[in-house]
């Protein structure tokens, strides 16, 4: 989900405290801010495959998501995708500063698909924000990690 901001390692959420620890350094923080845009509505029987919550329905600007409410993961259907990104992009701010490095590689995990349960593809991201995304051709989604798309959302413009 995301990388130690001390040395660098990969940070795992303890659930029972509502926080990202790395087990290297013992660094503690909190996960990521859920986006203020983003309306959890029902629970789902679907499982987040970052954290294991049980997924919610969700609206953002108006799309149909499903957001997990415990480390604000996203499965976003491929054909709303654009759409998706386009209204974060509306809502917030685009930095001038260059994007940081990315926090992983494609094949440092594999997940599986919250709704076949089989292994998504994780890929570069061809948009702005340095990512890596995931995603399940089966089922026609992408997952996105928690941050990572108010992190595309708030890339330069590569125009």
């Amino acid at each position: 989900m995301a990388d130690c901001d001390n040395c660098g390692a990969p940070m795992r959420i303890d659930r029972a405290r509502g926080v990202l620890v790395c087990d290297h350094c013992h660094t503690e923080r909190e996960p990521p801010a859920a986006l203020d845009y983003l309306d959890i509505l029902d629970e789902t029987s679907l499982v987040c495959p970052i954290c294991s919550a049980h997924l919610a329905n969700g609206r953002l600007e108006g799309h149909p998501v499903i957001c997990c409410a415990r480390c604000f993961g996203l499965l976003i259907d491929m054909s709303r995708f654009v759409s998706v990104i386009e209204a974060a992009r509306a809502r917030e701010a685009r930095t001038s500063r260059s994007i940081p490095p990315r926090r992983q590689h494609p094949g440092d995990r594999v997940l599986d698909c919250p709704r076949c349960g089989q292994p998504m593809v994780a890929h570069l991201y061809g948009g702005p924000g340095n990512i890596v995304i995931d995603t399940c051709e089966r089922c026609l989604v992408n997952w996105l990690d928690g941050g990572e798309l108010r992190r595309v959302a708030t890339a330069p413009d590569s125009r």
